[in-house]
């Protein structure tokens, strides 16, 4: 066995005529073959005819796989090792790429001698550029430097009498767009000046035209009304000027007006306030008297007399009550709204109390002190009133006290309403 000679791969001749090898999807297809070789020339004649074809078959079958496994052993080998070498030049590079970087790095960003610190300490460091050029630029005591160059800006538009703002406020110059606006405002105010003064002087010869005519009393009876209508236009009251309805007593005209309170409250109890309007003076007992027909002609609980300042009698404004009505006075071409609330207020206080509380021993001399302090009150309010006449510096400050002393009254008629509230509910115990 040991002088036998190992299997090995041999060249194989082929004749002169090449063979035609055809694929066909899984079958291999030999043409025209011819192989010159003695020793298998030999082997194959030792064959019957019938088993050559298959002797042949099966040695082309074992000669191609045993190619195909030589070439697979040849093409793993030589990979493996292209793949070593591969692995092993990566690495070297890879250690050669390190050295590198860290040299790089080192040279650039060491903290000591590196590239990067020192640019940067040179630029924004404590003594670098950049703290150099901040401190120039915001030097104030520099006139070259932003805040220098600010200040000296400021200081020409803003600081002092001089200063470009203060020409162009100032309305007494010409340049100043201040100035025709002051001239335009001077003027609007001397037109309306000269309006005041028309209206004024107009005003007062209307005055003295109705105080010379037979319509003076038809005016200010008509003013009043129209003052009480817009006074009771938010309340459940109404008013009904009657001065020229014949009422109940036969043949009379008495009573110019007829306040219905609860006249828009269908469950309230409806009470007649009747209302008289003089401008021309009377008696103290013909005023009774008048009060006395207007109350019975007019099926009233109460009357209310509103007299004008030139008519009434002393000590009658700018509040009266006795047994038979509440009188008050008023300007007849101004009349004072709070007056004429507070009087109708009061009068809307006795007529309920006449009502509700007649012959129970109810009084109201609550309200009567009451009403001597509002009428101090209103005192004040007439003085205040004459001082604004005179149209002079004050005249702000006494608007404010006639508007405080006007929400004083109000407020006193809500006291005098509660102490008649407390007097009657002590006079009808539940």
């Amino acid at each position: 066995m040991g002088s036998e000679r190992a299997p090995e791969i041999v060249p194989i001749s082929a004749a002169n005529k090449p063979a035609q090898v055809d694929i066909v999807g899984d079958r291999i297809r030999v043409a025209s073959l011819e192989i010159v070789d003695r020793a298998l020339a030999g082997y194959l004649e030792s064959r019957s005819p019938d088993e050559r074809p298959e002797t042949v078959e099966r040695a082309l079958r074992v000669g191609l796989m045993a190619l195909q496994s030589a070439s697979g052993a040849i093409d793993v080998d030589h990979v493996r090792r292209a793949f070593d070498k591969l692995l092993s030049d990566a690495a070297d590079s890879n250690k050669k790429a390190t050295a590198e970087v860290e040299e790089i790095l080192r040279r650039n960003f060491a903290s000591e001698g590196g590239v990067m610190p020192a640019t940067l300490e040179r630029f924004i460091g404590d003594k670098g550029q950049l703290a150099q050029f901040t401190k120039d630029l915001f030097d104030e005591n520099r006139r070259d430097s932003a805040i220098g160059k600010l200040n000296t800006i400021l200081g020409t538009y803003f600081d002092g009498d001089a200063s470009k703002l203060a020409h162009l406020l100032d309305p007494t110059r010409e340049a100043s767009p201040l100035s025709s606006f002051r001239a335009e405002i001077a003027k609007r105010f001397d037109d309306v000046l000269l309006k005041i003064v028309e209206l004024d002087a107009s005003q007062r010869a209307a005055k003295g035209e109705r105080k010379k005519g037979t319509a003076k009393g038809s005016d200010f009876e008509s003013r009043i009304i129209a003052e009480f209508t817009e006074l009771l236009r938010a309340t459940d009251d109404d008013i009904e000027g009657t001065g020229g309805i014949t009422g109940a007593v036969t043949g009379s005209k008495k009573g110019d007006a007829v306040i219905t309170v609860n006249a828009k409250d269908a469950s309230a109890a409806v009470l007649r306030i009747v209302v008289e309007v003089k401008d021309m003076s009377m008696t103290g007992p013909a005023i009774e008297k008048e009060l006395v027909e207007a109350r019975e002609n007019r099926k009233a609980e109460v009357a209310l007399m509103v007299f004008s300042e030139a008519a009434a009698p002393s000590g009658y404004a700018p509040f009266k009550m006795t047994r038979n009505g509440v009188f008050c006075v008023v300007d007849p071409d101004s009349p004072d709204l709070a007056i004429l609330e507070a009087s109708y207020r009061l009068a809307r206080m006795v007529a309920r109390i006449r009502m509700k509380a007649e012959g129970s021993g109810a009084d109201l001399s609550a309200a009567r002190d009451a009403i001597d302090a509002l009428r101090a009150r209103l005192d004040a309010v007439k003085e205040i009133k004459k001082t604004l006449t005179a149209v002079d510096t004050a005249t702000e400050k006494a608007r404010d006290e006639l508007d405080a002393l006007r929400a004083a009254i109000s407020a006193e008629v809500d006291r005098i309403e509660e102490q008649v509230r407390a007097s009657s509910a002590a006079a009808n115990p539940a």
